[in-house]
């Protein structure tokens, strides 16, 4: 009978010393405190504004880098069209006036006039073509006009790099030199006296930012105007 009673009482001893053991864990299960979950905001909040960082710089690089890229294939083409109308200009047959009688019409820091076959049609029809750069803006457009109308009212116009020269007055787009290799100043006077057109054109993204502007050169001589 007693060795029957003492088998019951094993079991609650047992349980009592579980209940002593299990005692820290049930505390512990109750939850995090007031700056345990201030700790773990703030850390959350650190990792993602870090993420939210990179995330934006590197959406900023992209975008730039394709805004650089398109830039610069816009200048390149632009000024291997500059290249060959210059290069082909010529006199017109017969010219509207006497002041239009010229290869070149006009010269100035950022604009330059003459006369050459834009649509290269089988006629080889010249027309008077006008390059020049808003300032305002930092475009750079393409004048023409199939009357020769010096003041291309009339004309059409065509946009061949978009918001990014930065060509004024102090970094001109044309630059002119006399037979003698001397620089004329700009306006010329007499762009009769051409022979050669230096082409400086710059372009820059983001003004003022790394990296500098990118320089697009190169020196052109009218056919109809080269002294051998």
């Amino acid at each position: 009978m007693l060795a029957t009673l003492a088998k019951f009482r094993k079991p609650a001893s047992g349980l009592a010393s579980t209940r002593r053991w299990s005692a820290p864990s049930l505390r512990h299960a109750a939850g995090f405190t007031l700056v345990e979950a201030l700790i773990t905001t703030v850390l959350i909040a650190v990792v993602l504004l870090a993420i939210y960082t990179i995330w934006f710089g590197l959406q900023r690089s992209y975008a730039f880098t394709e805004e650089d890229m398109k830039a610069q294939q816009e200048a390149r083409t632009a000024l291997a069209e500059i290249i060959e109308l210059i290069r082909t200009a010529r006199r017109p047959e017969p010219a509207p006036s006497e002041a239009l009688n010229l290869v070149i019409v006009s010269a100035d820091a950022n604009s330059l006039v003459c006369w050459t076959d834009v649509d290269r049609d089988a006629a080889h029809d010249l027309e008077l073509v006008r390059f020049r750069v808003d300032t305002d803006t930092g475009t750079l457009y393409r004048d023409e006009s199939q009357t020769g109308d010096i003041t291309f009212s009339s004309g059409s116009s065509v946009r061949l790099v978009s918001n990014w020269v930065t060509n004024n007055e102090t970094l001109p787009l044309f630059t002119y030199k006399d037979g003698n290799g001397t620089v004329l100043s700009a306006p010329v006077t007499d762009p009769g006296s051409i022979r050669q057109v230096l082409i400086d054109l710059r372009i820059d993204v983001e003004v003022g930012k790394s990296p500098i502007a990118h320089e697009l050169r190169s020196v052109v001589q009218p056919r109809n105007l080269r002294q051998y």
